[in-house]
């Protein structure tokens, strides 16, 4: 699952993937990100394109590793503003995909469920 996160951060905007993501914040890559303990505010769309999410984040952690031979960064941010309600939108959305992601893997086994 990958989404375009959009962000600004002292009057730079940036656009990155977001790879993961939780009730709590998400991995972000982007080419430039903020610095941690950076803050600023993000805006995303779920894969579900109906849940808009604008809040406030800050970079709590930086990780640097190697993509097709090109090195990147990525950060780890938490939402600092999500309101409940987004949050619990946000939950849904991530037991949907876990769900169908389990039932898929399930079914390239050859294994089915039985309902006790």
């Amino acid at each position: 699952m990958v989404l375009e996160v959009r962000g600004r951060s002292y009057d730079r905007i940036f656009v990155g993937d977001a790879e993961n993501i939780s009730r709590s914040g998400l991995f972000l890559s982007a080419a430039n990100p903020p610095a941690v303990g950076s803050t600023f505010p993000v805006e995303f769309v779920l894969p579900d394109n109906r849940t808009s999410v604008q809040c406030t984040c800050r970079v709590v952690w930086q990780h640097r590793y190697t993509t097709s031979g090109r090195p990147s960064v990525g950060v780890g941010v938490e939402f600092i503003d999500l309101d409940v309600a987004k949050r619990a939108l946000i939950d849904q959305w991530v037991k949907r995909k876990l769900g169908s992601n389990h039932d898929s893997a399930t079914r390239s086994r050859g294994v089915s469920k039985v309902r006790r």
